[in-house]
C-alpha cells in the first residue's frame, strides 16, 4: 500500500525502508517486514488487528510481519518509521518467519531494553542523512543489531495461543483489498467481492471482521478516507469534487467519517495544514522548507544518542 508520506530513504542497497514524517491516515494494510513506530512528538492512534494504541512522545511500538495494522491522528506529530524485511533477517536467522515479537514501551516501567531501540533507530536516521563514505556498510550493523536485539529481548518464547494468518490468509485477503484499492472510487458491495471470491456474503463479511480487525464498509471508508486526504493536501480541488472523486456517495458522508476521524471539517483541517506549512517556510528565509524542517527534525534525535554513550 502507497503510504501518504515521503519516503526518507530507500536504496537497494540498503535493506529497509525508514521515514521520519507525520502521519495522517493510513488505512489497515500488512506486509512481510517487522515494522516499528517511534513517537517523537505528539499522538498518533494505532490499529493492530483487534487491538488499539494511543501512542505519545517516546512510544516505541513494533508490529510484527502479516499484522495488519493502520493508523491515523488527528493533531501534530513526528514519528520514526523503520521497517525491515523479513527476507533480510532470514539470510542470518532462518527460524525468523516463526518468531512473535513483543515490543511495546508504553506496557513497562523499566525502559533499558527499549532505550537500546531507541538509539539505534536514532543512530540509523541519522547516519542515513549524513550518508558518509561507507554508511552502507554501518547501516547493515545498525540493522543487526536491531535483529539481535529483538531476539535476545523481545522474543516470546511461546506461539502456539497467537494468532497468525496462513498463506490462504494472505493470498485471499491481498486478493480482497486489492480489489477494493483499484475500485474504492466506484460502488463497491460486499456481495459482488463475494460472488468473486465464490464465498456467502455472511462468511466474508465474518471473515473480513475476523481477519482485518474492522468491517468491510469501515476499511473501505478508510482507503476512501486516506485518499480524500492525500488529494485534499496536494491539490486544490474543491472539498466536493475530493469526496466524489474519493468514492463517497455524498458529501455529508464524507463531512461526518472526516470529523469522525479528525475532529475537524474538511475544510479546517486543510486551511490548518496550509498555514502549518506556510509557517515552517516562514521560519527562516532564503532556506526551502523542506531543508529547514528536516535540519529541525534531526534535533529530536539527540537525546536518544545519549543512551548509546
Amino acid at each position: 500500500m502507497k503510504y501518504p508520506y515521503e519516503t526518507v530513504v530507500v536504496n537497494e542497497e540498503i535493506p529497509m525502508f525508514m521515514l521520519m514524517n507525520s502521519v495522517k491516515y493510513v488505512a489497515m494494510h500488512w506486509h512481510d517486514r517487522i515494522e516499528f513506530l517511534f513517537v517523537l512528538k505528539g499522538r498518533i492512534h494505532v490499529y493492530v488487528g483487534r487491538d488499539e494504541y494511543f501512542l505519545q512522545e517516546n512510544d516505541l511500538l513494533l508490529i510484527n510481519s502479516n499484522e495488519v495494522h493502520g493508523v491515523e491522528s488527528s493533531e501534530e506529530n513526528k514519528l520514526i518509521v523503520l521497517q525491515i524485511p523479513v527476507s533480510y533477517i532470514k539470510q542470518i536467522y532462518k527460524n525468523i518467519e516463526n518468531e512473535t515479537f513483543h515490543c511495546q514501551s508504553f506496557q513497562y516501567e523499566e525502559q533499558d531494553r527499549f532505550n537500546d531501540i531507541r538509539s539505534l533507530m536514532a543512530q540509523l536516521m541519522l547516519i542515513s542523512r549524513n550518508k558518509k563514505d561507507g554508511y552502507e556498510v554501518k547501516i547493515h550493523s545498525l540493522l543487526l543489531d536491531i535483529v539481535y536485539k529483538l531476539i535476545s529481548n523481545f522474543r516470546l518464547k511461546n506461539n502456539v495461543e497467537l494468532y497468525r494468518n496462513s498463506k490462504k490468509d494472505i493470498d485471499r485477503l491481498t486478493r480482497i483489498t486489492s480489489y477494493i484499492q483499484q475500485n474504492f472510487m466506484h460502488p463497491i458491495t460486499l456481495n459482488e467481492i463475494a460472488e468473486i471470491e465464490q464465498l456467502t456474503v455472511p462468511y466474508l463479511s465474518k471473515y473480513f471482521q475476523q481477519h482485518m480487525g474492522q468491517s468491510f464498509v469501515k476499511y473501505l471508508n478508510g482507503i476512501r478516507l486516506e485518499h480524500a486526504v492525500r488529494t485534499m493536501l496536494e491539490s486544490d480541488w474543491p472539498i466536493i469534487q475530493i469526496a466524489m472523486e474519493s468514492g463517497f456517495s455524498n458529501l455529508n458522508t464524507f463531512h461526518k467519517l472526516f470529523k469522525e476521524t479528525f475532529h475537524a471539517t474538511p475544510y479546517q483541517y486543510r486551511k490548518k495544514q496550509s498555514f502549518n506549512s506556510i509557517r515552517i517556510r516562514q521560519k527562516k528565509k532564503g532556506v526551502e522548507g523542506y531543508q529547514y524542517q528536516e535540519e529541525e527534525d534531526l534535533n529530536y534525535l539527540d537525546k536518544y544518542l545519549l543512551f548509546s554513550e
